[in-house]
């Protein structure tokens, strides 16, 4: 049998579509869900509350298929309203003839002379001719199925050409002429469409069922023995179909009593309701438990009665809860939720360790309210105003809100909020959620640290005053501790000369005495004495030029300053049997203070000879090396003194800290501060062999640096 017309199924929701559907329908509501952060717990929450709405598009399409189904059956039997109309057609389809049943008045005139053909759809047509043309080349009866066009039939009284048909057709044995027979089958069509679509619905649902990610039970409605589970519940509970088919809800069910859940049936049974939703924990098979929401509703058909029963596994959801509350608990912050007109919909219970308060005193109160019973400080009004009014109008997050609240014993405590808010799908402010934390305590540290940062400054500046007498007291020190070496040098290099002229004004003497006295040899030991004193003279000056007062930082050479520094001294080290050796290929020039720099080597090179003559070294020897270290100038000074002790090897460079008798500790810290706080440049002191060596680096002067000569 050829079936000439075939229905289109409509198209089912199946897993995508209907969660689709969900997340649509999940946009639309305005929850507290909508403010959350999208974090894991916010996503993990979104997924929950998507798959509690797949779980109701499911029950919705549950009841629309059983009222489908009703129908259906209801449409089953087939009614022969028009019964069967005989058409006597030619080899062309043009009718010859026409009879029908006592049911039907038909005119039988005007149908003569017309072709069938014509009152098929186009696309049919060709169909038609094949088949009259398969009557009339064979003896049997042949059959097939047509749909005539709905405006294009011959209307007479009592009859028309019915939309769908069942023909009949056998040829006489000449060949001439073709018996056929048309019955109308346009309701039989009808119900078997619509049982199709219901079919084909009822297993699109089927894999919906077995694709769902949430838990599907039924169990009938008498002795509530399962009768169906789908994948994912066999999976989660580890039982078998046939193991779960001997169980019943009760059997996997803890926490919920036996009395609850036939008290749950009886209500859907009796159609008091149409759904019951419900928490419980369900139990595997191993013995292990998770917590599940239960949808239920009564699903009844001709069979019997059923229950089905959609299962949620809020494992997750449960998690995230008991994680936030720990969170809310150990974070030490009051949580609120308010609407758009501030009125108060949730406080957390860390209201009554923070403020002494229960949260339910807070249950629809306004934030307003509080404002004007003297909740906030009244000095912090106007902020916390401002504050809510910028959240309500214009939705921006509000931070760091410092307030004071009262407490229920009278006391002011400090509080610190955040405050954001959430938006509904046409883009308006919803709802609004605060974190009030205490910092009480920081606060009275922080006014505490204030006082306290006001009192060190007072007294900084006090001992930066101190500081500053002592500086001067230590260069007053250190002046009077050049002016001694001064003078212990310029008596070393006086105490020749001064000999020198004893023995000329002696000699003088013992001439007058023996008559050997005359003007030429007055005149010669005139004129010794002058070069002698002028000698004298010229030593003052040059004590006078190395320690005057000279500010001006431009360039000098190593070598030069240490002739100058050897100048003075020489006759010092002579008397202490101390040898000085210079070693330098070339003069490095530096920049820097020149005299500055030539007094603390000057210090070092004192230093240097005290250790030798302390420790009776009988051949000292003191080696001043001049080199270069990239961007530096190097000078070191080594001695073979026997070395510097190391327990105090760290301490040399502090102010008054000395090993020698009668020393004052000023020298070494002098000779720091001008290097490296005045020059830039750095000092160290280190042990090697036979003594201490004491290394200076000042910065080399750059090309087009203004070289200064003394």
């Amino acid at each position: 049998m050829n079936r000439v017309n075939t229905a289109s199924v409509s198209s089912q929701p199946g897993t995508g579509d209907l969660r689709r559907r969900a997340e649509a329908r999940l946009r639309k509501e305005l929850t507290l869900a909508d403010a959350l952060p999208q974090d894991y717990a916010g996503r993990q929450l979104y997924e929950l509350r998507v798959e509690q709405i797949e779980i109701e598009l499911l029950s919705e399409e549950f009841n629309r298929l059983r009222q489908k189904i009703t129908t259906n059956h209801n449409n089953r039997q087939v009614h022969d309203s028009l019964g069967r109309v005989y058409f006597f057609l030619d080899r062309d389809g043009t009718i010859c003839d026409v009879a029908s049943t006592r049911r039907v008045a038909v005119q039988e005139m005007k149908w003569r002379g017309l072709a069938l053909n014509d009152c098929l759809p186009l696309g049919k047509r060709a169909l038609f001719r094949d088949f009259l043309h398969e009557v009339f080349e064979s003896d049997e009866k042949n059959s097939c199925e047509l749909s005539f066009k709905q405006a294009c039939g011959r209307k007479h009284p009592g009859f028309k050409l019915p939309l769908h048909a069942m023909i009949e057709a056998v040829s006489d044995t000449q060949k001439r002429l073709c018996l056929l027979v048309l019955e109308d089958i346009s309701a039989q069509k009808v119900a078997e469409e619509r049982e199709k679509a219901s079919k084909a619905a009822l297993a699109m649902l089927d894999k919906a069922i077995a694709a769902s990610r949430n838990e599907i039970f039924m169990f009938d409605a008498q002795g509530h023995h399962f009768t169906f589970a789908n994948h994912r519940a066999l999976e989660n509970l580890g039982y078998g179909m046939n193991e779960l088919k001997s169980l019943t809800p009760a059997d996997i069910q803890t926490r919920v009593s036996r009395a609850e859940l036939n008290n749950s049936i009886a209500h859907l049974l009796s159609h008091e309701i149409n759904a019951s939703k419900f928490n419980a924990v369900h139990k595997r098979k191993d013995g292990s438990l998770y917590p599940v929401e239960i949808y239920l509703q009564l699903f009844e058909q001709e069979a019997g009665s059923y229950f089905i029963a959609i299962v949620l596994d809020i494992s997750s959801q449960t998690a995230i809860e008991s994680q936030m509350k720990s969170i809310m608990e150990s974070a030490r912050a009051i949580i609120w939720a308010a609407d758009v007109d501030l009125k108060l919909m949730f406080m957390s219970d860390q209201v009554h360790d923070i403020l002494g308060y229960s949260a339910s005193q807070f249950s629809g109160t306004s934030l307003i309210d509080l404002l004007d019973n003297g909740f906030f400080h009244e000095s912090d009004r106007t902020m916390l105003l401002d504050g809510f009014s910028q959240l309500v109008k214009g939705g921006s997050r509000v931070s760091d809100l410092r307030y004071r609240a009262r407490h229920a014993d009278g006391t002011w405590r400090w509080l610190s909020m955040n405050m954001t808010s959430s938006r509904s799908v046409d883009g308006q402010v919803n709802q609004m959620v605060g974190v009030m934390h205490d910092i009480h305590a920081q606060k009275l540290a922080e006014d505490a640290l204030l006082q306290l940062n006001q009192q060190l400054d007072s007294r900084v500046r006090e001992e930066i005053q101190k500081n500053k007498e002592k500086d001067l007291l230590l260069q007053r020190q250190a002046r009077l501790a050049a002016m001694g070496e001064m003078i212990g040098n310029i008596a070393h290099q006086w105490r020749q000369p001064i000999n020198s002229l004893s023995l000329i004004l002696g000699d003088l003497e013992d001439a007058s005495l023996y008559g050997e006295c005359d003007l030429a040899y007055i005149q010669t030991a005139v004129r010794k004495s002058r070069q002698i004193i002028q000698k004298m003279s010229s030593t003052i000056d040059d004590f006078r030029y190395f320690y005057r007062a000279d500010k001006h930082f431009g360039l000098f050479g190593l070598k030069q300053v240490t002739e100058e520094c050897i100048n003075l001294v020489e006759a010092s080290m002579k008397s202490s049997n101390i040898k000085i050796d210079v070693r330098c290929e070339h003069d490095v020039v530096v920049s820097g203070y020149a005299n500055e720099y030539s007094q603390a080597l000057m210090n070092i090179l004192t230093n240097a000879r005290d250790a030798i003559v302390g420790r009776k070294i009988a051949a000292g020897v003191i080696v001043i090396e001049i080199s270069e270290d990239g961007e530096f100038g190097v000078h070191t000074v080594t001695d073979n003194g026997g070395g510097i002790p190391l327990d105090v090897l760290s301490k040399i460079f502090e102010p008054h800290f000395t090993t020698k008798e009668h020393g004052v500790g000023i020298g070494l810290y002098m000779s720091l501060v001008s290097i490296e706080k005045n020059m830039n440049g750095r000092i160290s002191a280190e042990n090697v062999a036979e003594g201490a060596r004491f290394s200076v680096y000042l910065y080399k002067a750059r090309t087009g640096d203004e070289h200064v000569v003394r």
